[in-house]
C-alpha cells in the first residue's frame, strides 16, 4: 500500500502504552512503520513543528498538561502533520475538544485494536493527502491567476501607450492640418491679387480673359477646399465658436445659394428653392448655417449631372426648422449611405472613379449641425436615383444659454 514506512511520533509519558502500540503496529498487515517515542511534551513540542514525522499519536494525559493542549499549541505554530488523540477517558466533549483543536481523529485506549488503529491512520493520512493536493491546485490556480493577472496588466499598459500614441498622433495630424491650411492660403491673397489686377488693366485678347476667368474660378475653388481644411483643423481641437443669434431663415438660404450658384449655372442646374410663406426665424450661427446648406447644395451639384434637378425646402416641423437638399442625381450606395459622414469619406461614381473634393464636405455638414444642438440624415434610394438630405435645426436649443457654444473634440 505504502512504498516506504510511515513515520509516527508518539507522544505519551506511559511505556506500557508505547510498548503497547509498538504491538498493534506489528499486527498491522502490509504497511511498515517507524515509531519514534516522547514522553516529555515540550520536547514533543519542538519535535512536532519540525514536521519529520508523517503522523503524530498523542495521548490525552501527559501529567502537567494534557493531549488537547499539546495539539493546541503545536497547530498555533504551524503544525499540518496529522494528530489523533489517544486517550483512556470516553465521552462527546474530549471528542468535540480533539476536533476543534485541530486532531485528525480521537480513539479510546480501552477498545483499541491493530484494524482500528491501521483504519484511523490511514484515514488520517489520505485526509492529509487530499488537503495537500488542494493546497497544491490552490497555489497552482493562484500562481495562473497572478501569470494572467500580470499578462492583463501588460496588455492594459500596451493598450494605455498606443491611447497615448494615437492622440498624440491625433494631435500632430490635427496641427499639420491646420500648419497645411494657412500654408496653402498664403500664396493664394498674391494671386488673386495679381487677377485683379489683370481685370482692371484691361485690353486683353479673348484667350488671356477666358484664362484669366479659369484661373480665378479655380482660385475661388481652392479657397473654399482650403477653407473647407481650416475648419476641419479647428473642429478637430476644439476651436469652433458658434455665434448664436435670432437670423431671418431667408437671408441664410439667399446666402448659401448665390455661393454656389456659378457652380449651377456652369452646369445648368435647375435649383428650385421653397420657403414658407410666413416669415421663419431661429437662433443659430448664420454664417456656420449658411456654410451647412453651401456644402449640402454643392455635394448635390457635384452628384448631379448637367441639366438635373435640386430642390431646397424649408418648413417648420414642431419646434424645428427642416432644411432638405433634395437631387435627381447619382445616389448614395446602400452600403454607404451611414459612411458619408464619416471624415474623408468618398462615394464612386461610375465605374472605379470618386467624386472631385477632400471628402469633408459632408463632415463639416454633420459637425456643425450637431453644434447648433440639430441632426441630419441621409436617404437615398441607390445609384441613379437621387439624393436627399435634411438638416433639423431646433427653434431654440435648450442647451444654449449664451451666444456662443463651442464644441471639444478632444
Amino acid at each position: 500500500m505504502y512504498d516506504r514506512p510511515i513515520r509516527l511520533l508518539l507522544v505519551d509519558d506511559d511505556e506500557d502504552d508505547y510498548v503497547l502500540t509498538q504491538d498493534l503496529l506489528a499486527d498491522i498487515p502490509d504497511i511498515r512503520f517507524e515509531l519514534e517515542w516522547i514522553s516529555d511534551p515540550e520536547a514533543a513540542l519542538e519535535e512536532m513543528v519540525q514536521t519529520r514525522h508523517d503522523l503524530h499519536l498523542i495521548d490525552y494525559s501527559l501529567g502537567r498538561v494534557d493531549g488537547l493542549s499539546l495539539i493546541q499549541a503545536a497547530v498555533s505554530r504551524g503544525c499540518t502533520t496529522p494528530m489523533i488523540l489517544l486517550t483512556g477517558l470516553g465521552g462527546r466533549a474530549v471528542d468535540i475538544g480533539a476536533m476543534r483543536a485541530g486532531a485528525a481523529d480521537f480513539l479510546e485506549k480501552w477498545h483499541l485494536d491493530a484494524k482500528l488503529l491501521e483504519r484511523s491512520i490511514r484515514y488520517s493520512l489520505q485526509e492529509k493527502q487530499h488537503a495537500d493536493e488542494l493546497e497544491r491546485r490552490v497555489r497552482e490556480r493562484t500562481a495562473e491567476l497572478a501569470r494572467t493577472n500580470e499578462a492583463l496588466e501588460a496588455e492594459v499598459a500596451d493598450r494605455i501607450r498606443a491611447e497615448e500614441a494615437l492622440r498624440a498622433a491625433d494631435r500632430r495630424k490635427d496641427e499639420y492640418l491646420s500648419t497645411l491650411a494657412h500654408e496653402l492660403r498664403n500664396p493664394l491673397a498674391p494671386i488673386r491679387n495679381a487677377l485683379e489686377i489683370m481685370r482692371l488693366a484691361g485690353d486683353a485678347s479673348p484667350i488671356i480673359a477666358a484664362n484669366r476667368d479659369m484661373i480665378d474660378r479655380q482660385v475661388k475653388h481652392l479657397v473654399h477646399l482650403i477653407d473647407d481644411l481650416m475648419d476641419v483643423a479647428r473642429l478637430s481641437r476644439g476651436l469652433i465658436k458658434l455665434k448664436l443669434d435670432t437670423i431671418d431663415v431667408r437671408y441664410v438660404v439667399s446666402t448659401a445659394v448665390e455661393s454656389v450658384r456659378p457652380m449651377l449655372a456652369k452646369a445648368e442646374h435647375d435649383l428650385r428653392v421653397d420657403l414658407p410663406d410666413e416669415p421663419l426665424s431661429l437662433r443659430a450661427d448664420s454664417t456656420r448655417l449658411a456654410q451647412i446648406l453651401h456644402n449640402l447644395l454643392h455635394n448635390a451639384a457635384k452628384f448631379t449631372d448637367p441639366g438635373g434637378v435640386i430642390r431646397l425646402s424649408v418648413e417648420r416641423d414642431a419646434e424645428e426648422v427642416v432644411f432638405r437638399v433634395k437631387d435627381d442625381g447619382h445616389g448614395v450606395p446602400g452600403d454607404m449611405i451611414d459612411k458619408i459622414f464619416e471624415m474623408f469619406t468618398q462615394v464612386k461614381q461610375t465605374g472605379d472613379s470618386v467624386a472631385s473634393g477632400l471628402g469633408i464636405g459632408l463632415s463639416l455638414v454633420k459637425t456643425l449641425t450637431e453644434l447648433h444642438g440639430g441632426r441630419v440624415e441621409a436617404r437615398s434610394e441607390g445609384q441613379g436615383k437621387g439624393s436627399e438630405f435634411t438638416v433639423r435645426i431646433p427653434l431654440e436649443n435648450p442647451d444654449q444659454d449664451d451666444d456662443s457654444r463651442r464644441v471639444d473634440r478632444k
